[in-house]
């Protein structure tokens, strides 16, 4: 058995250099080199630059609200006007620039996070469409190929560190637009499935309804559904993805506060952006083996067992951030991060894989980023600030541990025969 076991993971691992899948493979690992040069240190630049623990805050929770309001938004542009791939490069670009905003700081660098939560809104989904095209076409499993983004990631946090260090914060434009120009390289001659023909989709709800009046208004040519229409089809198709959404955002109200504050956390403790950027690499190195071998597990244990377990692994983590007040010791417990992280990302996109047609997955996968990473993230952020500031971070994270082990029976009960 258990060398079936390794012939399976050696399976999934060995299926991401077939032909049809070295071209998404590529795209994983640009990925987790370009967001190592940015995503580590946003919330200690801001802190760097004398911006108080509640505007931190105030300005995640807005980043948060545009990615939510952005997602659905490359979910159609992907879905059903400009394709996948112009989508994915369109977003390239755009948080290219908002990077570079950022590090050179023009008033302390919010507009520049703000453009790049905009565009960093569609980066994941649209490549998590891309990804699932190319995994419907060839065979196999997503949590490998996401195991990539983390393996690239956990590498270049370590460089990037060393970099920004010396170089300063500066460095991280030019960092993160290198990151994006291998990718966009990546890009060229990337064909991907028609966009869905919004007039066709809403003839099949037509036809679908008993009630056809109910449903008319969709079908209006240059109707607001006719422009944005990728997610209410979707939420139509696809029935139980709105309590799964609701799941995820309770559960993400607690894993947002740990997103938003750890390294904050780090820092008031006396730790470096080396040692911020070093805990990262830690946490994405953890996730590989549960991207890799999660895959097995749902197929031999269930969506639920994969997704309860991440739960705990995260209220594991939130609760060491409280209790701990060592930064060296928490680099070593940000690993936990990782074990939840992988196993309820790599169970909520295979859920989402499982209940949103193949046509509308950019969207399915849009949805599901706005609600767990801009409307959890927004809220987090807002409220924990004020926690942090007023009631301290002991606090902050005592109670993120408790939500994180309250979602467990809502997961329970949500993700039975999925």
């Amino acid at each position: 058995r258990d060398g079936e076991r390794v012939g399976t993971l050696g399976g999934m691992t060995l299926s991401l250099a077939r032909a049809g899948m070295r071209r998404a493979s590529y795209l994983y690992l640009g990925v987790g080199l370009m967001q190592a040069c940015y995503l580590p240190y946003t919330a200690i630049v801001f802190h760097s630059r004398g911006v108080g623990v509640e505007s931190i805050g105030l300005i995640s929770a807005m980043n948060a609200m545009i990615a939510l309001t952005a997602a659905p938004i490359w979910g159609h542009l992907g879905d059903a006007t400009l394709g996948r791939a112009a989508a994915f490069r369109l977003s390239l670009l755009l948080s290219a620039t908002g990077v570079a905003l950022f590090a050179f700081g023009p008033l302390d660098g919010i507009p520049g996070a703000t453009l790049s939560a905009f565009a960093g809104a569609g980066i994941v989904p649209l490549l998590d469409a891309i990804g699932m095209e190319r995994l419907a076409a060839t065979g196999g499993q997503w949590g490998p190929l996401r195991a990539l983004t983390s393996g690239s990631y956990a590498t270049a946090c370590i460089a990037s560190g060393a970099v920004v260090a010396a170089a300063g914060i500066g460095a991280i434009g030019p960092l993160y637009a290198g990151g994006a120009l291998i990718i966009l390289l990546g890009t060229i001659g990337l064909r991907t499935n028609a966009p869905l023909n919004l007039h066709a989709a809403a003839e099949q709800e037509l036809q679908r309804s008993e009630l056809a009046g109910g449903n008319a208004e969709i079908a209006v040519v240059g109707s607001w559904r006719d422009r944005f229409g990728t997610a209410s089809i979707t939420f139509r198709r696809s029935p139980r993805l709105a309590p799964f959404l609701l799941l995820s955002l309770f559960m993400n109200l607690g894993a947002g506060a740990f997103y938003a504050y750890g390294t904050i956390r780090m820092q008031d403790l006396g730790g470096t952006e080396s040692m911020v950027a070093l805990s990262s690499s830690v946490s994405a190195a953890v996730e590989i083996p549960f991207f890799i071998a999660g895959a097995v597990v749902v197929t031999r244990l269930g969506l639920r067992t994969l997704y309860i377990f991440g739960l705990l692994g995260l209220a594991a983590c939130t609760l060491a951030y409280a209790v701990i007040p060592s930064p060296e010791l928490l680099i070593t417990a940000r690993g936990l991060c990782g074990v939840g992280f992988s196993s309820t990302l790599l169970a909520s996109v295979m859920a989402v894989r499982s209940m949103v047609p193949l046509e509308l997955q950019a969207t399915g996968q849009a949805l599901l980023g706005a609600i767990s990473f801009g409307l959890a993230v927004s809220i987090a952020s807002l409220v924990g600030g004020v926690i942090y500031a007023q009631l301290g971070a002991e606090t902050l994270f005592y109670l993120a541990t408790l939500i994180l082990l309250s979602a467990i029976p809502f997961a329970t009960r949500i993700l039975r025969n999925i």
